[in-house]
């Protein structure tokens, strides 16, 4: 009992959880044997799942893009530059073309066989900057509007060159392709071009 008493005593901030004393108190094996490994496990599988930390606030305006250069400034990977290559706003991170690379084992399934793949883990967006265009150095990103109106970031920060950062060539195709076909419910392009109206005799107005 002692050892869960513990581990209340160390949760962060100080904030007592009802959720995690309620778990504890509803285990039969408390009060008994709580050093077991089965109980340990127990523990470790809950808190995992519980929610233990609070959600974050998500990232309302998005400065860094699919497709920047940006340069790691946190982490195994630190100083190291890539590619933004996914943007995941519903968790505030962003994963990075061939970095921050962890083992995954992944089962065999139709088209793929299966194994152990190094494939690329997400960073938390606060990780990584985007590279100055000038510099070469990385800076934090700022908004400006120029006198057309057209909005541009821009580096700033402490010896950043101030200049635009232009926005990633990728974001212009799309991730999701356009279908090129015509699908089951669109009308065929001969039907569409089809004339069915004469404005001189007035044949094809609808009746209203």
């Amino acid at each position: 009992m002692e050892i869960l008493l513990d581990l209340v005593s160390k949760n962060k901030k100080g904030s007592f959880n009802p959720h995690f004393w309620s778990f504890l108190t509803a285990c039969s094996w408390v009060g008994s044997n709580p050093t077991s490994s089965r109980s340990l496990d127990s523990l470790d599988i809950h808190l995992s799942t519980m929610g233990w930390k609070a959600a974050q606030k998500l990232i309302q305006t998005w400065k860094i893009l699919r497709g920047d250069n940006v340069m790691i400034i946190r982490g195994k990977d630190k100083g190291e530059i890539g590619i933004i290559k996914r943007v995941i706003r519903s968790q505030n991170r962003v994963i990075v073309e061939g970095k921050n690379l962890v083992k995954k084992h992944i089962k065999q399934g139709q088209g793929h066989e299966g194994g152990i793949f190094s494939v690329e883990a997400p960073l938390h967006v606060s990780n990584v900057q985007v590279v100055d265009p000038v510099t070469g150095k990385p800076c934090k990103v700022g908004i400006r509007y120029l006198e057309d109106g057209t909005k541009v970031r821009v580096a700033r920060g402490i010896g950043a060159s101030g200049s635009i950062i232009p926005r990633p060539e990728i974001l212009k195709i799309r991730s999701t392709p356009r279908p090129t076909a015509p699908g089951p419910k669109d009308t065929p392009m001969e039907l569409v071009l089809e004339k069915t109206y004469d404005a001189k005799t007035g044949k094809g107005m609808p009746q209203l």
